[in-house]
């Protein structure tokens, strides 16, 4: 049964979607997660560079900065989960890592049998 199911998946490239898809998730999170610490880098630098000085920073954390970690560690988590499902799925099905399989199937897509 497993056997049959496996082979269809890789026949319909179900699976190639799939794996596909949870890559993209994957980028998004961790874009997503890098967003908020890079913006408020960008803004530290930016206003050291308007204001010639170093600006203040509180050495209390607020709530904000908590929330900010919270989000980011959410979003690198969701990131990590959707680059393990992508492995998953595709070691299950095809038997080799994400990023193989979908080149693998690319070129069968394309007519080129030469993988």
């Amino acid at each position: 049964m497993t056997s049959r199911l496996r082979q269809a998946l890789a026949d319909s490239h179900v699976a190639a979607v799939t794996v596909a898809v949870f890559l993209v998730w994957a980028l998004d999170s961790a874009c997503r997660g890098l967003w908020d610490p890079v913006y408020r880098l960008g803004a530290f630098v930016f206003t050291g560079i308007a204001i010639l000085d170093i600006p203040y920073i509180s050495a209390n954390p607020t709530t904000a900065d908590r929330l900010m970690l919270i989000v980011t560690g959410y979003y690198f988590y969701s990131a990590i989960v959707c680059l393990l499902g992508a492995g998953f799925v595709s070691r299950w099905v095809y038997g080799m890592g994400p990023f193989r399989c979908l080149m693998l199937c690319g070129r069968r897509l394309t007519g080129r049998e030469d993988a």
